[in-house]
């Protein structure tokens, strides 16, 4: 049997507009970024694995804890078993799938897989 990990390796943070968030970023940390898009934006060089989410419609209202597992659909049912909803259901994305989930306390967070 292999044992599922759970690691949070990932934070996003929302923004209205993610070029001016970005760009402060880069002034003020010296931080580079890989963009996927016009409103995603790969920060490098954080001392975390992180990224802006300048899609209004898309980013969530405060920063988004990212947990990193190694089996996406147990970790969807250990949410739930534990009280978490989830808020948004598994979706594909550059680099893997995941999924999003409020845990009892109110915190908004996501926990993903990568590609195989």
């Amino acid at each position: 049997m292999v044992s599922v990990t759970y690691q949070i390796d990932y934070l996003e943070f929302p923004s209205k507009d993610g070029l001016k968030t970005r760009r402060f970023f880069q002034e003020a940390f010296d931080w580079s970024f890989v963009s996927y898009g016009p409103t995603y934006h790969v920060i490098e060089a954080a001392g975390i694995d992180a990224g802006i989410d300048g899609d209004a419609g898309e980013a969530a209202g405060a920063p988004l804890p990212v947990v990193r597992t190694t089996d996406l659909e147990e970790a969807q049912r250990a949410v739930e078993f534990a009280g978490g909803v989830i808020t948004r259901p598994a979706f594909d994305f550059p680099g893997g799938r995941r999924f999003h989930f409020r845990e009892p306390g109110g915190c908004e967070m996501a926990v993903w897989v990568s590609a195989p």
